[in-house]
């Protein structure tokens, strides 16, 4: 396989990537995964809750998880391919303490033309208490280009069965 950097035909002519006139945008409730997150006392913060922070990270665990087996290994990075994030959206609902188990609920909510949105729940596992609730909004980036591309072909259809 081809470098991915400085070969830029080589990436429009693969199969993951073709141009496309027009995307169906598909909104709703795909494929749920639920990551267990157990607090420790390093995400703690002066107050002895989790840190604003650290729940991006939670969130970001999420993420990693969901999508876990769903690309092949590298399959981005030989192609000179980075997910990008480029919002998040959380409302704080409550505090997570040490020792709490958290279940963090992870699915796609939206995908569009170049960008995907995730929505996440955080639920403490002791009383069902929603801790977070959001959403975030990634891109898929071409690291040369410095700019999201368009989610199509094959790439296009990984993300599409998340709604099957």
């Amino acid at each position: 396989m081809p470098p991915a950097s400085g070969n830029e035909s080589y990436l429009k002519e693969q199969p993951l990537l073709p141009h496309v006139e027009a995307l169906t945008l598909m909104e709703g409730s795909g494929r749920t995964t639920v990551t267990e997150i157990t607090v420790r006392s390093w995400t703690l913060d002066l107050y002895g809750q989790v840190s604003n922070a650290k729940f991006l990270e939670f969130l970001e665990e999420a993420r990693w998880d969901h999508f876990e087996g769903l690309f092949e290994s590298g399959m981005f990075m030989e192609l000179g391919l980075a997910f990008m994030l480029v919002n998040v959206n959380i409302n704080y609902r409550g505090a997570a303490r040490l020792g709490d188990i958290l279940d963090i609920e992870t699915h796609i909510k939206r995908l569009g033309s170049k960008s995907i949105t995730l929505s996440h729940q955080i639920t403490r596992r002791r009383g069902q208490e929603i801790i977070l609730d959001g959403d975030v909004t990634f891109v898929i980036k071409d690291l040369e280009k410095n700019e999201a591309v368009p989610i199509t072909g094959r790439m296009r259809e990984m993300f599409q069965r998340e709604f099957n």
